[in-house]
């Protein structure tokens, strides 16, 4: 299992996943409805919301999405996508070692939080858990790239006699929880000291990779 994620990760990964292109109404209203949550926040996103920012009709809105829980739906996946655009390359980055890439890994995980806290909460939070769970299949290697280049790379890791062999699927879960969770503490303010989440995460870093670490 681990080779096939790796192949399919360098020849897939690095790919745009979506298949807009530039000047693609459809692609331009899923930017705005980013914009929107962005700034606004989830409630305020709405087809006539969509439909004034860009000063198109709302009859062209509809036949894209037929409703607010298609545009939700189509948010996610793209949502999803620009996460795994921040993520995903990491992976490839092989002038670095399986710990530093895995090291920058979460330290993007943590920037994309930062830089998109509504959109991140969308994306991860229990509020829209039933549409990201039909429409985004963390088993999937091509719906969850990011999730799959972690598990590349602490196969890789395996691989190399750097990182103890274990389900590399349950570590990755465990890495993802622990970075999860630092993200979320920080963007919904329950972490004091925001002028050092640096700090934190080189901590935070430390302490999940300590049982993982293969001791020669």
């Amino acid at each position: 299992m681990g080779k096939c994620v790796t192949e399919y990760l360098k020849d897939k990964c690095f790919k745009k996943t979506t298949n807009y292109h530039h000047g693609n109404l459809k692609e331009e209203l899923l930017k705005q409805a980013v914009d929107i949550i962005q700034k606004d926040g989830i409630d305020s996103l709405t087809l006539s919301a969509l439909s004034k920012r860009l000063g198109t009709s709302r009859s062209a809105i509809y036949r894209h999405f037929s409703s607010k829980n298609e545009l939700i739906q189509d948010v996610l996946v793209y949502g999803f996508e620009m996460f795994d655009e921040v993520i995903a390359p990491v992976f490839k980055q092989e002038d670095q070692d399986v710990l530093k890439r895995l090291y920058i890994m979460g330290k993007k995980y943590i920037e994309f939080a930062k830089e998109h806290p509504n959109l991140y909460r969308m994306l991860f939070g229990e509020k829209f858990q039933i549409i990201r769970e039909e429409n985004c299949d963390i088993e999937d290697e091509e719906q969850a790239i990011g999730f799959h280049a972690l598990v590349a790379l602490l196969v890789e890791g395996e691989e190399k006699n750097l990182l103890k062999i274990d389900d590399p699927i349950f570590q990755a879960q465990i890495m993802h929880a622990n970075v999860h969770g630092l993200a979320s503490l920080f963007i919904d303010g329950h972490i004091h000291i925001k002028d050092n989440i640096d700090g934190l995460y080189e901590t935070c870093f430390k302490t999940m990779t300590e049982g993982v670490i293969l001791n020669k």
